[in-house]
C-alpha cells in the first residue's frame, strides 16, 4: 500500500475511529487501526474492540493499493504533531509502515490486515432515520441512568424500542429510570427480506453502554445531519450522515437479555405535584449537595403549605425547604418558592442522582410528582412530554 494524504484528513480520520478501541481486548492488533485503500481514491479506516466498531473514509491519492494495521497510539500522536501538508504512507516488508513528511522519515511496526476483523454486514430487519440533534439529546437524557456494573449486563444496556410509529429509549440502574420518546422518526422498509413490509409494531433491542457513549461523542447538533439506524437480529449499525459529506459508521453487537418491564415502574397517579424553576432549583441543590456528599449524599425536601388541606389538587404558591446535614461538616438549609398541587410531603433523594436528572432537562420549569416518602418520584419538563425520569427516594430513618 502506498498513499499520499493530507495531515488534516489523516488526523480527523484517526481521531474518529480511535473511539472504537478499548484496552480490554488484550490482543495487540486490536489496539491498531486498519488502513485499507478503496477503488475511488479513498482510504478506509476501521477500529474495533470486537464489541463495537467505527469506520470512516478519508480522501487520498492512492499510488498502490493494499491494507495494513497500524498501532493507534503512535500513529495518532505522530500525525497530530506533524505540520499541515501532505504525508506519504507506504507499507513495506514484514508489515512495516514508512511515513514521509518533507525531510522526515518514520518507520512503524504494524500488523497484517488479514488477521483483522472485517466490518460486518448487518442483516437489516428494521431501519429508521432520526436527526442527529434529537439523537444526541436523547443520549444525554438517558445515558446517565445506566448501570455502571458490568455484571448486570442488561442494566448496563440501553433499551431501543420501536412501538406505535415512534422510538422509545429507556435506561435504568434499578435506582432510577429515564425514558425518552422520539416521534420525529422516518421509517423505511427493511433491506431483508426484500418482500417484507415495514412493521412499526413493538420491537426492542439492548444496545451496550459503550456504543451509546461513543455515539454521543460523534454526533453533531446540525439540523441537517441525521442518523440512519439499521437493526439486525444480533447487531445494530448507526450511519451518521453530515451535511458536508464523509459519513461515519458505528457498529455494535446487541446485548442478549430481558429488560425490566419499565411501564410497571411508572406510577399511574400522584398525590403531590410541585412546579419549580429549573435553574434556581439546580443552583440550590448544587450548593446543598456540598454538605450532602460528606455523609450519605442525601438531600431532604419538605413540601408544605400554610393552609392545611386534605389532598386538594389545586395549585397554590408555597415554599419548599431543602436540607442536608453532615456530622463532620455541618448543616445546609435552602428555601425556594414553587407551585404545589395536592398533599404536603417530606421526602429525601440521593443528591447526585437528583442533580443528574435536573441538568439534562432543557426547560424553564420542571415538574416533580410524588406519592409516599418511599414511593418512586417522577421528574419531567413542564411542557415537554417526550421525557420523564423516575427516581427512587432514600430512607432517612
Amino acid at each position: 500500500m502506498k498513499i499520499i494524504c493530507s495531515q488534516e484528513s489523516l488526523l480527523q480520520g484517526i481521531q474518529i475511529v480511535q473511539k472504537g478501541i478499548s484496552p480490554k481486548v488484550g490482543l495487540p492488533i486490536y489496539n491498531g487501526i486498519l488502513f485499507e485503500t478503496s477503488n475511488d481514491q479513498k482510504v478506509h479506516l476501521l477500529a474495533t474492540d470486537l464489541e463495537i466498531g467505527i469506520d470512516y473514509y478519508i480522501p487520498a491519492q492512492v499510488i498502490e493499493g493494499g491494507a495494513v494495521v497500524i498501532p493507534s497510539r503512535i500513529i495518532g500522536e505522530l500525525i497530530r504533531k506533524f505540520p499541515e501538508g501532505n504525508i506519504e504512507m507506504e507499507s513495506i516488508e514484514n508489515q512495516n509502515i514508512v511515513l514521509r513528511e518533507n525531510h522526515s522519515t518514520y518507520k512503524i511496526l504494524g500488523f497484517s490486515a488479514e488477521e483483522f476483523f472485517n466490518f460486518p454486514e448487518v442483516e437489516t430487519q428494521y431501519q429508521c432515520k432520526i436527526t442527529q440533534k434529537i439523537f444526541k439529546e436523547t443520549i444525554s437524557q438517558t445515558i446517565f441512568a445506566t448501570s455502571k456494573e458490568e455484571s448486570s449486563s442488561f442494566l448496563s444496556g440501553v433499551l431501543f424500542k420501536i412501538i406505535d410509529h415512534k422510538v422509545e429509549v429507556v435506561t435504568t440502574d434499578s435506582h432510577r429510570l429515564s425514558l425518552k420518546s422520539i416521534e420525529e422518526v422516518e421509517f423505511t422498509p427493511p433491506l431483508k427480506p426484500k418482500t417484507a413490509k415495514i412493521s412499526t409494531e413493538e420491537m426492542a433491542v439492548l444496545i451496550p453502554y459503550r456504543a451509546w457513549s461513543e455515539l454521543y461523542k460523534l454526533l453533531s447538533e446540525d439540523e441537517e445531519a441525521f442518523v440512519e439506524v439499521r437493526i439486525g437480529e444480533r447487531q445494530i449499525m448507526f450511519i451518521l450522515y453530515f451535511s458536508g459529506g464523509n459519513n461515519i459508521r458505528v457498529y455494535s453487537r446487541l446485548i442478549e437479555g430481558q429488560f425490566p418491564d419499565y411501564q410497571q415502574i411508572i406510577p399511574p397517579s400522584f398525590k403531590t405535584e410541585v412546579k419549580v424553576n429549573r435553574e434556581e432549583f439546580r443552583n440550590k441543590i448544587e450548593r446543598i449537595s456540598l454538605f450532602a456528599r460528606e455523609d450519605f449524599n442525601t438531600v431532604r425536601i419538605e413540601v408544605g403549605s400554610k393552609e392545611k388541606g386534605e389532598g386538594i389538587m389545586r395549585e397554590e404558591r408555597v415554599e419548599i425547604l431543602l436540607k442536608a446535614e453532615s456530622p463532620a461538616v455541618g448543616e445546609a438549609v435552602e428555601t425556594m418558592s414553587c407551585f404545589k398541587k395536592g398533599e404536603d410531603l417530606v421526602i429525601a433523594f440521593n443528591a447526585a442522582y437528583l442533580l443528574e436528572a435536573i441538568r439534562v432537562l432543557k426547560t424553564d420549569n420542571l415538574l416533580i410528582k410524588l406519592n409516599e416518602p418511599l414511593s418512586p418520584a417522577l421528574i419531567t419538563p413542564e411542557k415537554d412530554k417526550s421525557f420523564l425520569h423516575i427516581l427512587m427516594p432514600v430512607r432517612t430513618e
